[in-house]
C-alpha cells in the first residue's frame, strides 16, 4: 500500500499561524506523515531584506512533533545542505527527506546517517544514475527510500516509467515526489505503484493568495479526494503489467 506523505514546504511563510493551520489540518487529517522543508541560507537572508522572516524555531517544531506523536504521527524534515539544521540538528525528526541540491553532500548525508532514520532521497529532474550510486553508497543502501522527482508541469516530462527503472537499477524502495500541477496525474502513477507519494499542500483558503509552491500544492480536502481516487485506481490497475503500459505517450489532462 502507498503511503502519502504531505509537504508543507514553506508554505507557511515562516509564520507560526500558517504553520498551525497546516499542522492542524494535517493532524485532524486521515494523513500520517508530515514534513516541513529547510532552504538555503541565502534564501532566508534574501528574504528578511524584503522584510520577511520565513524560519520556523525549534519550539515550534518540538511542540509540533509531540502533537504528532499523540496521534500515532509522524513529522519529517527536508535540508539540503548541512549548515541549514543550526540547532534543529537536536530535535528527533521521524523521517528526513534529502532535498536533490544535497544528493551528495557528505557532510549532510554523514548528519543524516547518524540519526537513524529513514531518508527519502529526492532525485529531482535530472539527477545521474551516478550521482544516485554515490548518494546511496554513502548510506550504505540503510534506511533509504529514493523519490522520483520530475520538476516539470509538462506532462510528457513526469516519465513515471523511470519508478520502475530506479527500483531494477539500485534495488531499494522507490517513490514520487509530486510537483506538477494537477492531481489527476495520480490515477496514471498508480499503475507503477510507488511506495510512497510525498504532495504539497496549502494552509487555507484565501482569496488572490499566492504561496511559494503554489502551482503544485493544494488543499487539505483536494489531497483527501485524490488520496481516495489513487487507491481506487490502484485496484482497477492491480493486475496491469507495468513494462505494457505507456505512459504520456499521447495522454491530456
Amino acid at each position: 500500500m502507498t503511503k502519502f506523505f504531505i509537504e508543507a514546504g514553506i508554505n507557511h511563510f515562516g509564520k507560526i499561524r500558517e504553520a498551525n493551520i497546516i499542522l492542524n489540518n494535517f493532524l485532524n487529517s486521515k494523513f500520517e506523515n508530515l514534513t516541513f522543508m529547510l532552504k538555503s541560507e541565502k534564501f532566508y537572508s534574501d528574504q528578511l531584506k524584503l522584510g520577511r522572516n520565513f524560519r520556523l524555531d525549534k519550539f515550534f517544531f518540538n511542540t509540533a512533533l509531540k502533537k504528532c506523536h499523540k496521534k500515532n504521527k509522524k513529522l519529517g524534515l527536508s535540508v539540503g545542505l548541512a549548515k541549514n539544521l543550526g540547532d534543529l540538528n537536536e530535535i528527533k525528526f521521524d523521517f528526513y527527506k534529502l532535498l536533490s541540491v544535497g544528493i551528495n553532500n557528505k557532510s549532510l548525508i554523514k548528519i543524516l546517517k547518524k540519526k537513524n532514520k529513514t531518508i527519502y532521497i529526492s532525485t529531482g529532474f535530472n539527477a545521474s544514475k551516478l550521482k544516485i550510486k554515490k548518494c546511496l553508497s554513502f548510506f550504505k543502501k540503510k534506511n533509504t527510500q529514493l523519490l522520483h522527482t520530475p520538476m516539470s508541469y509538462n506532462p510528457s516530462e513526469l516519465n513515471f516509467a523511470k519508478i520502475n527503472d530506479l527500483r531494477k537499477t539500485f534495488k531499494v524502495p522507490v517513490g514520487y515526489s509530486n510537483h506538477y500541477n494537477n492531481l489527476n496525474c495520480l490515477n496514471v502513477l498508480s499503475v507503477y505503484k510507488p511506495d510512497t507519494i510525498f504532495i504539497y499542500c496549502k494552509p487555507s483558503y484565501k482569496n488572490g493568495r499566492k504561496y511559494p509552491d503554489d502551482g503544485h500544492a493544494f488543499y487539505f480536502k483536494e489531497l483527501q479526494n485524490s488520496k481516495n481516487d489513487y487507491e481506487k485506481s490502484s485496484l482497477m490497475h492491480s493486475g496491469i503489467k507495468i513494462k505494457k503500459v505507456k505512459i504520456f505517450s499521447n495522454f491530456k489532462f
